[in-house]
């Protein structure tokens, strides 16, 4: 069921390269404390883009 999906960032894996956020299109990503975090959930769409472009597999869509 799509509702109960969310995107989960393991901050001790992302290096804060920020691909995810330049990548999201909505904007629901942001910096905090030198890792990506979901700032504005209910913005995100589910649509992968973040997981596909993480070159070190820190975020999941669950």
């Amino acid at each position: 069921m799509t509702d109960s999906k969310k995107v989960k960032i393991d901050a001790d894996v992302c290096t804060g390269c920020s691909i995810c956020i330049d990548e999201c299109p909505t904007g629901a990503l942001e910096m905090e404390n030198g890792v990506s975090v979901l700032a504005r959930p209910g913005d995100c769409t589910l649509c992968g883009n973040c997981e596909d472009v993480c070159p070190v597999s820190a975020i999941t869509i669950e």
